[in-house]
């Protein structure tokens, strides 16, 4: 019960650093981690900053009009929209982190592609 509620507090002060960071500077944050089934897996370290640099921002905010519209995390969506993937599920069919990213780095030949190369503890 306490490593749940701790999972929850250092979600919920990434999010509240995230918010703060994007309300006073507008920069994205250069680290993130990804945690929504950190209770099945350990959480994934995302350098967001290294892919900003290299990837098109629609690629993964695929739901904003253009860079400066960006406004939503994943998680503002998945998880909470029925529509859209699911980020706890464990399939690489519906969870959009195995979809989006896992198929990026297969398709460039680039990156890690098994599941301990990114749940890392």
């Amino acid at each position: 019960m306490s490593r749940k509620i701790s999972v929850v507090l250092v979600a919920l002060m990434m999010a509240i650093a995230f918010a703060a960071t994007m309300a006073v500077a507008g920069d994205p944050p250069t680290q993130i981690t990804i945690d929504k089934v950190a209770d099945k897996k350990p959480g994934v370290p995302f350098d967001h900053a290294k892919h900003a640099d290299s990837i098109d921002c629609l690629k993964c905010h695929h739901k904003a009009e253009n860079k400066d519209s960006i406004d939503k995390g994943c998680f503002d969506c998945h998880g909470k929209d029925p529509a859209a993937n699911d980020p706890t599920s464990t399939k690489s069919t519906v969870n959009p982190f195995h979809i989006l990213c896992k198929g990026c780095h297969k398709d460039k030949a680039k990156g890690p592609t098994k599941c301990s190369d990114c749940h890392v503890k």
